[in-house]
């Protein structure tokens, strides 16, 4: 018996992934999806990777791990045909992962948490993205205090009561991805910059070096409460271009190819 569900959802990772030069590409990935085998996972991985993945004590994290970044070779491949285990990666010079091999313009970026990951895609400039599964950090105060600009405290405090959790892990989000579409991750002061991360108004950089001038932010709507996604892309030309950015889930049915 053909199954053509099987057929129609490997078709629709192939056909999303294959053209991904009108824009921006956010594909949202369940971790915890019984599909996602951790031996099938394993074996389209390289040798540090699998031994990465050995390291972690608790099988869950493990198997999260395993999902995550066979789902980032999934992607890659079918963006550039090829099989998932021929990706080769390696990290640029600040230790961002980067394409081995490859001479085009295709960037990428991989955040997790929880049971959900994100890998953002674009052909033409620098995406850095990042998720968070809501908790109330025990410090959370004393985080607002010793990590916010001056600005942005001022913002938080603004803010309801019942909107500080999820205002603080919106802000996080947004710096993070800032963070890492410019590649400097958090060895750059989050205080050294400054983001607008009330939700009554859209998110944007408000002040911050010049390797950060010219990007675009977008806090992404993700099914279910009590999580938060962020999205920046860099546009060093600072033509005001704002692209509208393509959520899709991914589908671990026929993710090789």
């Amino acid at each position: 018996m053909i199954d053509f569900a099987y057929q129609r959802r490997e078709a629709a990772n192939r056909v999303a992934c294959s053209h991904p030069e009108d824009g921006l590409h956010v594909w949202q990935i369940n971790l915890d999806d019984p599909s996602a085998h951790a031996d099938d996972c394993a074996q389209v991985l390289d040798a540090d990777e699998r031994a990465r993945a050995e390291r972690f004590a608790f099988p869950l994290l493990r198997r999260r791990y395993l999902a995550a970044h066979a789902a980032l070779r999934g992607i890659l491949g079918c963006s550039l045909g090829r099989s998932p285990e021929a990706i080769e990666l390696r990290t640029d010079a600040n230790g961002k992962p980067c394409l081995a091999d490859v001479p085009g313009p295709l960037r990428f970026n991989l955040s997790h948490s929880a049971g959900m990951a994100l890998v953002a895609v674009s052909w033409r400039h620098e995406v850095g993205v990042d998720i968070e599964r809501w908790s109330e950090p025990a410090h959370l105060m004393a985080m607002v205090a010793h990590y916010f600009s001056v600005s942005e405290k001022a913002a938080f405090w603004s803010l309801a009561d019942e909107q500080r959790v999820p205002g603080f892990h919106r802000w996080w989000t947004l710096k993070e991805a800032c963070l890492k579409a410019t590649g400097v991750g958090l060895r750059f002061p989050l205080d050294a910059f400054c983001v607008e991360f009330r939700p009554q108004f859209r998110p944007r950089l408000l002040d911050g070096p010049s390797a950060m001038q010219g990007l675009q932010l977008w806090s992404l709507d993700l099914a279910g409460v009590g999580w938060s996604a962020a999205l920046a892309w860099a546009d060093p030309r600072g033509n005001g271009a704002r692209p509208s950015p393509t959520v899709r889930q991914w589908s671990w049915q026929g993710w090789r190819i």
